[in-house]
């Protein structure tokens, strides 16, 4: 039995594993989240929270605890599920038990041509994620899709490092631009949703940290027209509060830490119908900045 520990946000879980796919799929998964003092042999210092995943060579079994979370046979299809009910159950307790600073649910990218990092703030459907991709595939840096915390008093920002998260219906965005054939190989399928490595978009570094430079609040709008609007400092406070998710954890409701990180950062709405209308605007918007 082998342990993965993975710290971030203040909080902390473990995975022990064990089978040559179990293995396979927490590197998938968690191989871009930094190693951790207790990482390879499970002891006694387990944390808290300790999900198990084994692969007897037939079936492939995850428990959190004494719950038992999945159970299939061993198929590609057993594999993405298993995939989605771990890394969704994980980031949900990491989550629930951050402290020390402010975690969002957010994308972020750095962009190195101008050394700055950006932070995308935004609820579920916000099109975070689709963004994210399309951002990685004009050079930026992917770091995440999912969470990100600035902790108390910083000014840079940590991701969870993960693989990109695409609901199905997005693929037909990102064809124009992503061979999805090509890295199929890459590519674990869900039944709605597929996991892909930044490596298949181009971010090959494995980044996890970075300043924050920039602060986006996207949403995506079929056929919507392009809106880029600066926020002021009172509106990006209110934005960035609507997409924090351990307010119950921190003091006043990181309402501080709120206010200080909308003062120091350029905030701006993003509203887009498609990837067609920031094509050509792309550079000169960061540029502008």
């Amino acid at each position: 039995m082998r342990r993965k520990l993975v710290s971030f946000a203040g909080s902390k879980l473990s995975i022990e594993y064990s089978g040559p796919r179990a293995a396979a799929l927490v590197d998938y998964l968690y191989g871009r989240v930094p190693p951790g003092p207790g990482d390879g042999v499970v002891d006694k210092g387990a944390s808290p929270l300790v999900y198990r995943l084994a692969d007897d060579g037939r079936r492939l079994t995850l428990c959190r605890g004494e719950t038992l979370l999945f159970d299939g046979l061993l198929a590609t299809q057993s594999e993405a599920n298993l995939a989605d009910a771990l890394l969704g159950d994980s980031c949900h307790h990491l989550a629930k038990e951050s402290r020390g600073g402010l975690l969002f649910h957010a994308a972020a990218l750095v962009d190195r041509a101008r050394g700055r990092g950006l932070l995308f703030p935004g609820a579920i459907g916000a099109g975070k994620t689709t963004l994210a991709a399309w951002l990685a595939l004009q050079g930026l840096t992917y770091l995440t899709d999912e969470l990100v915390f600035v902790p108390e008093g910083a000014d840079e920002m940590h991701a969870f490092p993960r693989p990109l998260n695409l609901k199905s219906s997005a693929e037909p965005a990102l064809s124009p631009y992503f061979d999805f054939e090509a890295h199929e190989a890459a590519i674990l399928r869900g039944p709605g949703a597929s996991l892909i490595p930044p490596a298949s978009l181009g971010s090959h570094d494995v980044v996890s940290r970075s300043g924050v430079g920039l602060l986006i609040f996207p949403r995506y709008v079929p056929n919507s027209d392009l809106v880029w609007q600066a926020l002021s400092k009172a509106q990006a406070g209110l934005a960035l509060m609507e997409c924090l998710v351990n307010a119950r954890n921190l003091p006043g409701h990181g309402f501080a830490e709120i206010a200080r990180l909308a003062r120091a950062t350029p905030a701006y709405r993003l509203c887009y119908g498609g990837f067609d209308q920031l094509e050509d605007r792309l550079e000169m918007l960061l540029d502008g900045l």
